[in-house]
């Protein structure tokens, strides 16, 4: 019989204290079986997104950046993940992979509701994968959702080497180089709440393997969607696959074009590509 838990409910998304996050440590977890079911919901989400889109690009004013609703919903995603019933550590978590759907613009005076939840534990080649899932209601109907595959190197992996994805045919049509400031990842965790240590200084991502502090992976799509400026009309969706990090300083080529079947593709290349998407019609 499975487990069952009672969602997590919430007027408002949680401030989920920064010593909660450092301190969990998750329990231990049966080999093939999959995630508890934990859920949490907020009735309100409270937007206030100008610093949020100085950082990642966005003009001021108008429609809500169409990925900030990743950071409405992100004190829910940081109470699921908390939950002392969620197995794994939250310091080190890497993300890998993203997927959006936009149905429609948001507006800060509408009223919005938000959940969040986990599920699709799988191996991955170097630890396990799962999929932490973040939605935005109006009035009932799902107008936004976002899916991100996080890899946990907490286990060991099955030592199988994934193929990398084709990607599909485009165009590239416009590029521009982007200078990553020393303390992006700081000026980011201070808007969205994520406060991954591998994003914030030397000292504390080099605990974790990396010799410098690297950016954050939703950081990266934001600037790119914001980037895409016109070339993105909702409704839409995103499909997006982190390769390898951005490190902190640095530079990035942003190069974007149309895709044959309709859409855009883009990418961020250092020597080699670090982040790859499209973006389609919903």
């Amino acid at each position: 019989m499975g487990v069952t838990l009672e969602p997590l409910e919430f007027d408002v998304p949680p401030q989920v204290p920064l010593a909660r996050l450092a301190t969990h440590r998750g329990h231990a977890h049966t080999a093939g079986a999959p995630l508890p079911p934990i859920e949490a919901r907020a009735r309100r989400l409270v937007p206030d997104p100008d610093a949020y889109a100085r950082v990642c690009g966005f003009p001021l004013g108008g429609p809500l950046p169409p990925t900030y609703p990743d950071v409405l919903t992100r004190g829910l995603q940081l109470a699921v993940l908390t939950h002392a019933a969620f197995p794994f550590p939250l310091l080190g978590i890497l993300h890998t992979e993203q997927r959006i759907v936009a149905r429609r613009d948001l507006h800060a005076e509408e009223a919005m509701s938000g959940r969040s939840w986990v599920e699709g534990l799988r191996p991955a080649r170097r630890g396990v994968e799962f999929e932490l899932h973040s939605a935005v209601t109006v009035a009932g109907v799902e107008v936004w959702h976002g899916t991100s595959t996080i890899l946990s190197r907490s286990l060991p992996g099955d030592g199988q080497k994934r193929p990398r994805p084709q990607e599909p045919a485009w165009t590239p049509a416009r590029s521009v180089v982007w200078r990553l400031p020393p303390d992006l990842g700081r000026r980011y965790a201070a808007v969205s709440g994520d406060h991954n240590p591998i994003h914030l200084h030397p000292l504390t991502a080099r605990l974790f393997g990396f010799k410098r502090p690297i950016a954050h992976g939703w950081w990266a799509i934001a600037r790119a969607v914001a980037e895409l400026d016109t070339d993105i009309q909702t409704p839409w969706q995103l499909h997006a696959r982190f390769s390898s990090p951005l490190p902190l300083p640095g530079r990035v080529c942003f190069t974007s074009g149309p895709l044959r079947t309709g859409g855009h593709h883009f990418e961020l290349r250092r020597r080699e590509v670090c982040l790859s998407g499209e973006v389609r019609p919903a």
